[in-house]
């Protein structure tokens, strides 16, 4: 047996139908109850590392009966994600404006960091600016990707104190990693560089010297109690700080 071309149709709205069908059946259950179910979140790998895990501990000492699923994807994914109803709320960077398919709201602003690569002449520096980094190398992520947006945003076309782009690559794993090969240097939100501890990471003061973390949701779905619950949590959430 196959379906047919109107089966297919049906198909997609009949897995949307269940989920809702369970959202009304847990919002029910836990009007009287502790908030318990499954709870679906997304996030950057970054994100996901370094400023998840505290909200994400502090969410589950709150109610232990939520079952919670991370995913780790990048900006596009997350944004399907949330818009198609897999995830109930998703983590990202960048300043993001709402539309049809998803409302958008900044909880937290993290500051960037240049990360220098060993006896860089730099060390020491209390922070740096453009000026400091005239044809200086650095790694950076390919186009499109929202590390790659922190860097254009951070160097213009319009500047004239400009680094040198020395290689494109997937992740900022891999950037930290070049890094500390000596390379070059790399600009990233303080989450990334907490990740190599043995690298200097001096504060960015130039343009756009700090990234909003933005939580995307659906507005189209009522937020299950146990996502409204981690969606109020998550607005309590302090300007990320690095003791770098």
């Amino acid at each position: 047996m196959s379906l047919t071309p109107a089966g297919e149709r049906l198909l997609g709205h009949a897995v949307e139908l269940l989920r809702l069908a369970d959202h009304a059946y847990q919002a029910v259950g836990e009007a009287a109850a502790a908030i318990s179910g499954p709870l679906r979140i997304g996030g950057l790998e970054t994100l996901c590392a370094a400023h998840l895990p505290p909200l994400l501990a502090e969410f589950q000492r709150r109610h232990p009966a939520v079952q919670l699923t991370l995913t780790i994807s990048d900006s596009s994914g997350l944004r399907h994600g949330v818009s198609s109803g897999e995830l109930d709320l998703a983590f990202l960077y960048g300043e993001l404006a709402d539309t049809g398919e998803l409302r958008c709201e900044t909880v937290a602003d993290e500051a960037l960091f240049v990360l220098l690569p060993p006896g860089h002449r730099l060390h020491g520096r209390a922070d740096i600016g453009s000026a400091d980094l005239d044809n200086e190398r650095f790694l950076v992520t390919a186009p499109g990707c929202v590390y790659r947006k922190m860097f254009d945003q951070a160097f213009p076309a319009s500047l004239q104190n400009t680094p040198v782009r020395v290689g494109e690559y997937a992740s900022l794993a891999t950037i930290g990693g070049l890094v500390e090969q000596g390379l070059g240097c790399a600009l990233m939100p303080g989450s990334a560089v907490a990740a190599h501890p043995g690298l200097a990471a001096i504060a960015w003061t130039g343009e756009g010297r700090s990234v909003p973390v933005t939580l995307i949701w659906r507005p189209r779905r009522t937020l299950s109690p146990a996502a409204a619950e981690l969606q109020a949590l998550a607005r309590e959430m302090p300007c990320l700080q690095t003791s770098r």
